[in-house]
């Protein structure tokens, strides 16, 4: 079994809502969301590397397209 953690600190109220659909169980891992008042925080679970960096980079691409997206706002 492999394990990562994600931690967000900042806009964690907007970045949680952008997970809310997103499905939190894929073939070979899973992932939950905890939120506390200053951090969001993502557990990642895997059976093997390679589910690993899948669910990493899902998770990481979200976040991306997030800061890209906040980024062209404030211009």
């Amino acid at each position: 079994m492999y394990q990562s953690t994600i931690i967000v600190s900042t806009d964690i109220d907007a970045i949680e809502k952008l997970f809310i659909p997103e499905d939190k169980e894929l073939n070979r891992s899973k992932y939950s969301i905890t939120k506390n008042k200053k951090q969001l925080i993502f557990e990642i679970e895997a059976e093997d590397a390679t589910a690993l960096k899948t669910t990493f980079n899902t998770i990481t691409k979200v976040l991306m397209v997030w800061e890209k997206t906040k980024s062209l706002t404030r211009q």
